[in-house]
């Protein structure tokens, strides 16, 4: 039940993937005059407007059923089960593939689901909001800290239980539907560090995404 090379590669192209299909569309934080504006950095606590009933509902929906990004997700860390063979008990053959997508899919409608309702009831934000700082040094804690980090109601910073809990509760959950050698704290546990991981990097991309983009716009020409 070890996680393959194989599993980690397409963990991470469909991290690099989800990141600039997200990034690439209007979002709550961001500024709604083109693909290419700048999302806003995070305002002092005083200017902090707290996200809305209609905001966390709209946030929940884009982020788990109609960004492309979450599908991109969905397909690429199916592909590393496939190519991994995990479960093992589901066969090798493309027959398997399916069941493993929808597994998938279902594994982070779970988490995203976890994260939103507990995020409503203890009134934490679910936006990221880019570092209002500069460094490399500055921007890349603000992005790895946002892993488990979030903004309460008054735009301060706390723990981010609701995020914490739909990294561990989607794998942990889909444990259930997995043979029985595949366990929540281990196998669940295991891949909701791996989820961690892959969360801190998709953080760090959406910082530097303006940097990144310039890069690729500039290697174009």
């Amino acid at each position: 039940m070890r996680i393959s090379l194989g599993r980690c590669l397409a963990a991470f192209v469909a991290a690099v993937i989800f990141t600039f299909a997200f990034c690439s569309t209007p979002v709550l934080g961001q500024d709604e005059r083109g693909t290419d504006a700048p999302e806003k950095v995070l305002p002092p606590a005083p200017n902090y407007v707290p996200m809305t009933t209609e905001d966390r509902w709209k946030d929940y929906v884009r982020q788990n059923f109609t960004q492309p990004g979450a599908f991109f997700q969905t397909f690429f860390t199916a592909l590393g089960d496939q190519t991994g063979n995990v479960p093992s008990e589901w066969g090798k053959g493309l027959g398997a593939f399916p069941g493993r997508l929808g597994s998938e899919f279902a594994r982070f409608t779970i988490g995203g689901t976890i994260k939103a309702a507990m995020a409503a009831g203890l009134h934490e934000d679910t936006r990221f909001y880019p570092c209002n700082c500069r460094g490399v040094g500055g921007r890349t804690v603000h992005a790895v800290s946002r892993t488990i980090l979030t903004n309460n109601q008054n735009g301060k910073p706390t723990l981010d239980i609701a995020g914490l809990a739909g990294l561990y509760g989607g794998p942990m959950i889909m444990t259930s539907w997995y043979p029985g050698g595949y366990t929540p704290l281990g196998y669940g546990v295991r891949q909701g560090n791996l989820n961690a991981g892959i969360t801190a990097g998709i953080y760090l991309i959406r910082e530097f995404s303006p940097e990144l983009k310039g890069l690729f716009r500039h290697k174009s020409q």
